[in-house]
């Protein structure tokens, strides 16, 4: 039956609603998938105008390409969860401030130490990383073939507090090819130009960190329990004594493990510090007997590392999948908002948590002292008083031991706090 339709129109609307599919339909699409098409090339060109227009930004063309070791730094916080060193100073020590770099800029992201023999103002552009600009300096920041470097070495300020360690530590270091680039080449400022989202967050990341850690007796954080965990897995410690005290027992536990592996030999007077030569040979260890969890790299993220140690430390959290742990402290932290005493403060230290420990003193009619948050020597006269009241330390303990706030004086504390 003939339709009425001339399939060979050129205009559109004889059939055009009917289903059936005319020359204009093929013409149309035809076009459309030419300017899909042409979208794409101009998004395209658009894009790579953008990452040259970002390069050229800071002209290359006049660089240096240099290998360089590189390694990571951050800015340490004085309320920080966990640090790489036992305190807040030691890492200041460490880091530094954290506040102005040695030219005197306030830290940015980009921010590099390297030697004095490198102008300030410099840049190196790192592919992949991206910029950074030469604005601090550092005591172990050495030029190619001081201290035993093959290339000259640099630090990349990896950020403050926990993150900022987190970042550092992951990065580690590594050897990587650089454009080095004079003050008088460079037109623009290089800020902000770090692309720290690089640098992959573990899920385990204290499992993988404790690698490179030093511990000794006297330490109360999650690095310590970390090591514990493994101790425990290799038969060495008993679980009851996995709390993240670095005491007799776990001293007792990697002295066996060290003499047993023939690391050294029981007599040694540092039998029990977890040194390079135990961390390498527990690592391998562990991995010959598949003790690591199986997704050991799988990326994480910050939050609910930082919720862990938390946890683990002893101070409040929101977390309430983490799995408990066998000490009362934890579990009554689980279930209130009081913060928990978790690590001792060294003299002079400023932290708002020791203005809480100044206003627990004072409810003891101990202190009388301003709160300051400065564990300054009227504060430790204060925690001496209050372990003399509770019968934590007599007259044949160390002198050092007095207004020291260590894990008896703490658990005393924080069992108080929470009644």
């Amino acid at each position: 039956m003939d339709s009425g339709c001339n399939f060979m129109t050129p205009e559109w609307g004889v059939c055009g609603w009917s289903g059936f599919r005319s020359v204009d339909d093929d013409i149309f699409a035809f076009y459309a998938q030419k300017m899909h098409f042409m979208k794409k090339i101009i998004l395209l060109l658009l894009v790579i105008s953008w990452i040259q227009s970002f390069t050229s930004a800071f002209n290359f063309s006049g660089c240096e390409e240099k290998m360089f070791t590189v390694t990571a730094y951050y800015s340490p916080e004085s309320d920080q969860i966990f640090y790489y060193k036992p305190t807040f100073l030691d890492e200041v020590i460490l880091n530094g401030e954290g506040h102005t770099g040695a030219s005197g800029k306030p830290v940015f992201n980009g921010m590099l130490a390297w030697p004095a023999t490198y102008p300030f103002g410099s840049v190196i552009y790192f592919p992949g990383l991206g910029v950074g600009e030469i604005a601090d300096r550092g005591g172990a920041i050495v030029l190619s073939g001081e201290r035993g470097q093959n290339y000259d070495r640099i630090d990349i300020r990896m950020g403050k507090g926990e993150e900022g360690l987190i970042r550092a530590l992951t990065f580690g270091k590594k050897n990587m090819t650089g454009y080095f680039c004079t003050d008088s080449i460079v037109k623009t400022s290089p800020k902000d130009t770090l692309l720290w989202d690089n640098v992959p967050i573990l899920k385990y990341f204290f499992d993988v960190a404790l690698r490179i850690q030093q511990l000794e007796e006297g330490r109360n954080d999650i690095w310590t329990r970390t090591l514990q965990k493994y101790l425990v897995k290799l038969w060495y410690l008993n679980k009851k004594h996995r709390h993240g005290t670095y005491d007799s027992y776990t001293k007792k536990a990697l002295c066996s493990y060290q003499v047993a592996k023939k690391i050294v030999s029981s007599k040694n007077p540092d039998c029990w510090t977890f040194g390079k030569a135990t961390r390498y040979t527990m690592k391998l260890d562990v991995q010959n007997k598949s003790l690591l969890p199986a997704n050991l790299y799988e990326q994480g993220n910050f939050p609910a590392i930082l919720e862990l140690a938390k946890y683990y430390n002893g101070k409040p959290t929101t977390n309430t999948t983490v799995q408990q742990w066998n000490t009362s402290t934890v579990q009554q932290v689980s279930k209130s908002n009081i913060f928990m005493f978790y690590r001792a403060y060294t003299k002079w230290q400023q932290s708002s948590e020791i203005k809480i420990l100044q206003t627990f003193l004072q409810s003891q009619w101990l202190y009388s002292g301003v709160i300051d948050g400065v564990y300054s020597k009227t504060t430790t006269n204060a925690v001496y008083e209050f372990q003399k009241k509770y019968w934590l330390i007599s007259d044949s303990d160390q002198l050092t031991l007095r207004g020291y706030l260590g894990p008896k004086t703490r658990s005393k504390i924080n069992e108080l706090r929470t009644k």
